[in-house]
């Protein structure tokens, strides 16, 4: 078990590097050591590319490499806790919410995309057909 706990550890965002799509991470659990720059991953990064990052704060999941003193591995995601809930509670919703109250949110069962934005909406494309 102590393997496991050296390889998955659980920690807090305490800073955030948006150029390098990394992280540091303080684990509490071991008097709040602090990890290097720890990089984080995503859905995709070659020819499609993805970006999200936690916000300072967040709790992560990371992923250790084993013997490397310089405490170096990977951001492998985020997750809720009881005190910070998901934005929907149901299996049917895919949906990002970010906190000025922006969301987007697409419901499979009711095949219906919903768009809530608290500032301007701006779409590009070479040709943008809109239909009822």
């Amino acid at each position: 078990m102590n393997e496991i706990s050296n390889l998955i550890r659980a920690g807090v965002v305490s800073t955030v590097y948006p150029e390098r799509c990394s992280c540091r991470v303080v684990f509490l659990d071991r008097d709040n050591l602090v990890s290097a720059d720890l990089p984080i991953l995503q859905s995709a990064g070659a020819k499609n590319k993805f970006y999200s990052l936690p916000d300072v704060g967040d709790n992560v999941l990371c992923l250790m490499i084993p013997n490397d003193d310089a405490g170096s591995g990977f951001v492998i995601g985020s997750f809720y806790s009881d005190k910070k809930n998901p934005p929907a509670q149901n299996q049917e919703v895919s949906m990002i919410k970010f906190e000025d109250g922006t969301s987007i949110s697409y419901d499979r069962e009711k095949h219906e995309l919903k768009i809530d934005c608290v500032g301007n909406i701006k779409i590009n494309g070479k040709r943008i057909d809109l239909n009822g």
